[in-house]
């Protein structure tokens, strides 16, 4: 990192320790969060977990994973660090799941070795009594943030009805490509799950990937995304930071 970026990251850090600790916060958040069709989680329990995470960060200048910059971050490690967030979003998860498939066969979850496996492997925990659940892990590079389609041999099995969860979605396309290890190994795709559904609505995949599968988001948070080539930030001249650079508050 040049020293110019440290000092925007920590800048920051400073500005947002500062929001987090006053009033300012409560608009901030109450204004990114929209109604989940899905969660039985109030917009209040929504607020909770993102404030007492201290996971968002406003009026910044972000590239996330996919390439599009935005002004408005989750960093969904943040909540991770919480083991009672991971309980109260797994419980969320596992109650849908249990409404949505207990007259199915589902056989297990399929998530990456990413944060998102914490919030899998508690869902498994609390399904444990009513549905045995198998949690398969696909790779995840820390350094480009992408993740892997290698699962081990025969823990999927043909005619196997799996679901994909991941921490957040954007764009769709790392559920959509966890979806495909369960298709590819012949697995049948029983739906899709995310703590957070993080956009404004403007990605194609993402209409059509909730409309094929039952999809399960426990946020649904305004935080539009733009291509670089027509990001208004971009055009300001706003110090741009990679998703990788975003500290812990």
């Amino acid at each position: 990192m040049h020293t110019i970026e440290k000092q925007v990251v920590t800048e920051l850090a400073e500005q947002h320790r500062v929001i987090y600790d006053g009033p300012a916060i409560e608009p901030k958040l109450k204004g990114i969060i929209r109604d989940a069709p899905h969660s039985k989680l109030s917009d209040w329990d929504i607020h909770r977990i993102l404030r007492t995470s201290r996971s968002v960060f406003f009026d910044t200048h972000v590239e996330v994973v996919s390439g599009h910059h935005t002004a408005t971050y989750l960093r969904f490690e943040s909540i991770a660090q919480f083991p009672q967030l991971i309980t109260l979003i797994a419980r969320d998860m596992a109650d849908w799941i249990h409404q949505r498939y207990r007259h199915d066969s589902l056989i297990g979850i399929v998530a990456t070795v990413s944060d998102a496996h914490r919030l899998a492997e508690r869902v498994a925990e609390v399904l444990r009594e009513t549905m045995r659940l198998r949690v398969v892990l696909t790779p995840f590079n820390r350094e480009t943030g992408k993740i892997g389609t290698d699962v081990a041999t025969g823990v999927i099995r043909t005619g196997e009805r799996f679901l994909v969860l991941n921490d957040v979605t954007t764009r769709g396309n790392c559920v959509s490509k966890l979806g495909k290890v369960v298709t590819d190994h012949g697995g049948t795709l029983a739906g899709m799950m995310v703590f957070a559904r993080r956009d404004s609505g403007q990605f194609p995949l993402m209409d059509e990937l909730i409309a094929k599968y039952p999809f399960y988001f426990t946020a649904d948070l305004d935080m539009p995304q733009w291509e670089p080539e027509s990001c208004p930030l971009c055009i300001t001249k706003t110090p741009l930071l990679s998703w990788r650079d975003i500290p812990e508050l």
